[in-house]
């Protein structure tokens, strides 16, 4: 974008260009807002950028998102993306050893169900340990269920959210996901230890934590990865992240949402009723006045 056409106010300045900072801009875009998306770094997409690293190949790659479960098919029929995402035959595979040593694969299916069972068996050497494990996957359905209906409305308080859960099974899924470390309800129903590493990755990723940490950030990290679209399942984007990203930039150029790349933001002057942002771009300082600016960076990210 030429800075030329920069306005000297907006109704919304958002800072960051990731999915949800697009999402936000192509909402109020719909709404007649006026709106400027400014983004550090060279490309738009944030996390869910995608990028050309093999030069001799067609292959676009994104810098860190990859799969898709915490994304509402409500904003994909509010804003009428073209995204799509598909399910995966095979949820995950963990190699591992038996007790002679020899190599061995746990395979859970998205599909099978009677080939996941016939994997734990062979790992465990019961049907018990499938059976336990379903009631694990049953505890993390209950609290999806409840959960995940809630991601577009205002954030609910503890006692909100407690107060949702009515059924023996829902009362122990809040008990074992919220009041206790993660570490006790994986002990307590996944009997062997490739199987309760493999549960314990949904609580680790991303985080600098063990399964009985007493802070429960293991705890708030699973519960991220398991309540997506009330099953916990993730999917692949077709045609990848950027898929999104572009999707997201077609509507929000029909609402006339202003972007401009390499544009770091420097500080941000609250006021009355105007804001000043202010933004290097290309070595020179640039200034414009927001009703609101919407913040889609982390705290470190921002000067």
């Amino acid at each position: 974008m030429d800075l030329s056409y920069l306005a000297a106010s907006y109704d919304a300045v958002l800072i960051g260009s990731g999915h949800n900072g697009l999402v936000a801009a192509a909402y109020l875009g719909q709404a007649g807002k006026s709106v400027l998306v400014l983004e550090r770094n060279g490309t738009l997409g944030g996390a869910t950028a995608s990028q050309k690293v093999f030069p001799d190949y067609d292959a676009w790659l994104s810098r860190y998102s990859y799969l898709v479960s915490l994304f509402p098919q409500k904003i994909v029929d509010d804003l009428g993306l073209t995204f799509e995402t598909k399910r995966r035959t095979t949820a995950s595979f963990t190699p591992y050893k038996d007790a002679s040593g020899n190599p061995k694969g746990l395979v859970l299916s998205n599909v099978d169900q009677n080939r996941s069972m016939e994997s734990i068996r062979e790992m465990t050497g019961s049907d018990k340990a499938w059976h336990r494990y379903q009631k694990l996957i049953d505890l993390e359905t209950a609290i999806a269920q409840k959960v995940w209906p809630t991601m577009l409305s205002p954030l609910k308080s503890r006692a909100e959210f407690k107060s949702l859960m009515s059924s023996t099974k829902e009362i122990e899924a809040w008990q074992s996901f919220i009041e206790e470390p993660l570490g006790q309800v994986i002990e307590n129903y996944v009997e062997h230890d490739a199987l309760r590493g493999l549960v314990m990755t949904d609580g680790k990723i991303g985080a600098h934590t063990h399964p009985h940490d007493p802070s429960l950030l293991q705890n708030k990290c699973f519960l991220y990865h398991v309540i997506g679209g009330g099953n916990g399942e993730w999917r692949v984007p077709v045609g990848g992240m950027r898929s999104l990203v572009d999707s997201l930039l077609a509507v929000c150029r029909r609402g006339g949402v202003q972007t401009q790349a390499n544009s770091q933001v420097t500080n941000v002057e609250l006021g009355p009723n105007k804001h000043t942002v202010t933004f290097q771009h290309e070595g020179k300082d640039q200034e414009v006045k927001a009703t609101h600016v919407l913040v889609n960076a982390g705290p470190k990210n921002l000067c």
